[in-house]
């Protein structure tokens, strides 16, 4: 395949499925904030396609999405090219690639951190008990804590070795110190498993803020002292080997804070997930879901293995043996007589 035609089917690619990634967040947007519709004998009816199609979180989580896409695939081919690098199979293209990466995540992390702000107040506004969830505020309160971290107790409605930042929680949730935020037991029994969704939340952040760190610290030193040399580069090297997939870990812990926060409602609000769970037994339900963690296991392996296998290859397969230098040799020197001929 010509550079050409690869570089072609991978923009097909990206296009594809970033119209994929509007209508899937569309949809699932709306089951978040739904608008545009009217009930009639427990049926949605659509009255508004715009309305529906752009409710009002789809927006924040498009932009969250598709940035994030982008900052995972940055540090993807930092990770492998810093691979490379280290196992010395490395070339010019290598670190050109790297400095990409760094570039893309020097500005795409901290934009992620001012787009997560955003749908953050959005979700908020629209989607309270989640964002008490994520936080661990069992009590409507002004001027609540940031919980760093902590053990919540959904029982005792409480956390159990909190360490906490006054107002914090108010301050980035509100934009106002002393800010009011609504509390879990407002809610009643319509709020979500809490510690997956305050566990989630943090490795999201966390991993996120590493990713800021991270691509700042590869910028400057790719761009700023542009040294190729991999004994000077080799701490950095190894951080961004480490960080291969970390977008992916903070995509799925986000996703998770997404879906685990929706509960217990299918639509927000509206409809229930016990309403629309079909009737299958424990042993059915169990034994598709071990199939597919079975699965996505082997895809994950086989791809990683994959991905380190082609690292490394094309470096070894420009190695020429004796006898492949010796036949290009002949065939440099019989140019010259076909051109004359």
């Amino acid at each position: 395949m010509s550079n050409r035609l690869h570089l072609v089917s991978c923009a097909l690619v990206a296009v594809g499925t970033s119209f994929s990634a509007f209508w899937i967040l569309s949809l699932n947007s709306w089951m978040q904030t739904p608008t545009g519709f009217r009930l009639e004998d427990g049926v949605f009816f659509v009255d508004s396609w715009w309305e529906a199609i752009f409710n009002p979180s789809f927006p924040y989580r498009l932009a969250h999405m598709l940035n994030a896409s982008l900052l995972t695939a940055a540090f993807l081919i930092m990770g492998v090219s810093a691979w490379r690098a280290m196992r010395q199979v490395d070339g010019p293209a290598t670190w050109k690639v790297m400095r990409t990466g760094a570039l893309m995540a020097a500005v795409l992390a901290p934009l992620q951190v001012w787009i997560g702000d955003l749908h953050g107040l959005n979700t908020l506004e629209h989607q309270p008990a989640k964002i008490a969830a994520m936080e661990g505020i069992w009590e409507t309160e002004k001027g609540a804590p940031l919980t760093l971290f902590g053990f919540p107790d959904e029982e005792a409605k409480t956390n159990h070795m909190a360490i906490t930042i006054p107002h914090g929680a108010s301050l980035i949730l509100t934009h106002d110190w002393n800010g009011e935020i609504q509390g879990l037991n407002e809610f009643g029994d319509d709020i979500p498993p809490v510690a997956p969704v305050f566990w989630s939340f943090r490795i999201m952040v966390g991993v996120g803020m590493l990713m800021v760190m991270v691509g700042w610290w590869a910028a400057w030193r790719l761009f700023r002292r542009r040294d190729e040399n991999r004994d000077s580069q080799l701490w950095l090297l190894r951080a961004l080997s480490v960080m291969t997939f970390s977008g992916w870990v903070a995509v799925l812990a986000g996703w998770y804070v997404t879906e685990i926060g929706r509960q217990p409602w299918i639509v927000s609000g509206l409809l229930r997930t016990s309403e629309v769970v079909a009737d299958h037994s424990s042993a059915t339900l169990m034994g598709t879901l071990f199939g597919y963690v079975l699965l996505y296991a082997f895809l994950l392996v086989s791809y990683i293995a994959a991905l380190r296998y082609m690292a490394t290859k094309p470096a070894r397969s420009l190695t020429l043996t004796p006898q492949q230098r010796a036949m290009k040799a002949e065939q440099a020197d019989d140019e010259p007589a076909q051109g004359e001929a």
